[in-house]
């Protein structure tokens, strides 16, 4: 098929998507199970209410949760009661400028390389006095001359599998609308950091449900439909690397390693200046949504997400609390049209895209 041809269709395919699929993302109560199965058939985002906080006549705390829920110890937590959970070292990331896992620029490099996070061990108590010792914000999206940026990002079921293993009896290990409908998780994970840690623009094959404990996060969410839009280069990988005695970072490149690829978007520029150095960015239909404490965000499986977050308060006193947030993550369904419908729009983008950067069209 002529390369023209193939873009032609694929945005035939955008249109087609958006006008079946221009509803924002809702707000929606706790469902059943018939529900949420049905959302999962329809594979777009929502937000559930997992609980709401309020203070009754007498001036206590009251916790709502639906009927479906039971009410979490992690629903009410307090500083102190996260401290006392977790004996023991965990491995944070750290960065000059919050952007862990992103494109930078690298000197004596023409192209962007994806940068991995230093890493460090450290108690819970240290991370959180760490991140309480940040007052002021970044500016324009950097963190420059304010020290390291701290976050507690290890995606590796770090509640299953490291010593925050007993915070596991304080959140839900499941959902009871989730269990029939996607099983078991296949990791959860637990976050901690601040509003200078951002997550660039990626994808997961994982369903996921991301509920917020403290503070907010604010997704930037793309459909899948939507990779012809986003620019996704090849690119080298690296990683920082951190000398506490001179509080510097430095960077180590993986010259004798595979490439791979990584989407160069990013969706805290001007609109303009992304469709001027990406001209089919043009036709992108990004959708935001902030999921506040207490919700839940549902993200299916194959969805590209970017992820700004903000700090909230503990309980006891209102003093700054870290953003915090877990996440379940299920195995997608690989049965079915979806899985490969998909495969087949990947690679129509890449021999849309590579015939364009060969001239043909």
């Amino acid at each position: 098929m002529p390369i023209v041809a193939i873009k032609k269709n694929l945005l035939t395919l955008l249109d087609d998507y958006k006008d079946y699929n221009s509803s924002p993302i809702r707000a929606l109560p706790v469902p059943t199970a018939v529900e949420f199965c049905k959302q999962v058939s329809r594979g777009y985002p929502c937000v559930y209410r997992a609980y709401d906080k309020s203070i009754d006549k007498a001036g206590k705390r009251q916790i709502w949760t639906d009927p479906s829920m039971l009410e979490y110890a992690a629903f009410t937590w307090t500083k102190q009661d996260l401290l006392r959970l977790v004996d023991g070292e965990v491995e944070v990331a750290l960065t000059p400028n919050g952007r862990a896992d992103d494109l930078h620029h690298v000197d004596g490099k023409d192209k962007a390389v994806f940068l991995s996070p230093a890493t460090v061990n450290m108690t819970v108590s240290d991370l959180l006095d760490k991140l309480a010792s940040h007052s002021e914000p970044p500016q324009g999206g950097t963190n420059a001359g304010s020290g390291p940026v701290y976050y507690l990002q290890s995606q590796n079921s770090n509640l299953t599998t490291t010593p925050l293993g007993p915070i596991l009896r304080h959140i839900p290990k499941n959902f009871p609308f989730a269990q029939p409908v996607l099983g078991d998780p296949e990791a959860t994970n637990l976050w901690i950091g601040d509003e200078r840690s951002v997550t660039s623009t990626h994808r997961d094959p994982y369903e996921n449900l991301y509920l917020v404990l403290k503070g907010s996060k604010t997704f930037t969410l793309y459909p899948p439909v939507d990779e012809i839009t986003l620019p996704t280069q090849s690119v080298l990988t690296g990683s920082y690397t951190f000398d506490a005695s001179t509080a510097t970072f430095s960077t180590v490149l993986n010259e004798d390693q595979p490439r791979i690829p990584w989407v160069a978007a990013d969706p805290l520029l001007p609109r303009d200046r992304l469709i001027e150095q990406y001209p089919l960015y043009e036709y992108a239909s990004p959708r935001t949504v902030t999921v506040h404490e207490g919700e839940v965000l549902y993200l299916p499986s194959g969805w590209y997400h970017h992820v700004q977050q903000e700090c909230g308060t503990w309980d006891e006193d209102g003093s700054p609390a870290p953003c915090i947030a877990v996440n379940h993550w299920f195995d997608m369904e690989y049965e079915g049209e979806k899985y490969v419908m998909r495969q087949l729009i990947g690679r129509l983008v890449k021999e849309m895209k590579d015939g364009v950067d060969d001239g043909a069209g």
